[in-house]
């Protein structure tokens, strides 16, 4: 099992080994947003703190999308990531209530 924690939420959750991010969220009440769900819109973007060797590569539409130095800081985008086991921390920009 895996345990991944929201920080800006202060949510910790334990997963199964392989679960995707984006799926994981509709189950749970997060405040991560996501929008085309392909990685190229970035409503999804996020910062890993903890925990990269635990989740899968970067893909394509990230290396697209986000600039080489953002890959480098631990940003990502939350609709292309899996949990692939162990400990994992993300935070965010929450988007602000209207």
């Amino acid at each position: 099992m895996a345990t991944i924690n929201f920080i800006p939420d202060n949510i910790k959750h334990e997963v199964e080994d392989g679960t995707r991010l984006i799926e994981l969220c509709d189950e749970i009440d997060v405040s991560l947003s996501f929008g085309c769900t392909e990685g190229s819109c970035g409503v999804c973007e996020l910062t890993v703190v903890n925990g990269m060797k635990n989740l899968s590569r970067v893909t394509e539409e990230e290396e697209n999308y986000l600039l080489e130095e953002d890959l480098e800081n631990g940003m990502r985008l939350g609709c292309q990531l899996v949990i692939r086991k162990g400990d994992v921390e993300i935070k965010w920009n929450k988007l602000k209530s209207k």
